[in-house]
């Protein structure tokens, strides 16, 4: 485990599939249908370029394993959305980068924002769960899931 791993939340296998289900339904209320491997793409590109590395599509598609089809068709998405855009490297001209632009910059921050929320929502529940010793009804889940759907289809988006 590397020593940034070791700040990271811990959570149950079961909070787990709660970030991910919340997360995977994050991005297809703000851009439609949003597969799962389009959301690998998303969050490769984003972790890259948060270290400081502009990728290419050749990058992202040896960090993620997919094809270079499916990584060019999320890329020309997020080109003509104006959330990144690419730069011709001046030593390579067949070289291009693709970095975020002011407008994917806004995106990434409001993504981290409702991350970090929805980090602290599944503790307090998960705290609350375990405390009242009640019994697990699935209608409370189902419940749950339609007020996030509710706020995520009334918040503004990016």
């Amino acid at each position: 485990m590397s020593s940034s791993e070791e700040n990271f939340p811990k959570f149950t296998p079961a909070g787990q599939m709660a970030v991910f289900w919340r997360m995977m339904h994050l991005t297809t209320v703000v851009w439609g249908n949003h597969p799962a491997g389009q959301l690998l793409v998303a969050l490769t590109m984003a972790f890259l370029q948060n270290r400081g590395m502009n990728p290419t599509v050749s990058d992202l598609c040896k960090a993620t394993g997919l094809p270079k089809a499916t990584v060019s068709r999320y890329v020309s998405w997020q080109l003509s959305q104006n959330l990144a855009k690419e730069v011709i490297d001046p030593h390579d001209r067949r070289r291009r980068t693709l970095h975020r632009t002011e407008r994917g910059q806004k995106s990434w921050d409001w993504q981290v924002k409702k991350v970090s929320e929805m980090f602290s929502q599944i503790t307090e529940e998960s705290a609350r769960y375990h405390r009242s010793g009640s019994k697990f009804d699935p209608s409370d889940l189902l419940s749950a899931m339609k007020r996030v759907t509710e706020q995520d289809e009334a918040e503004e988006l990016p």
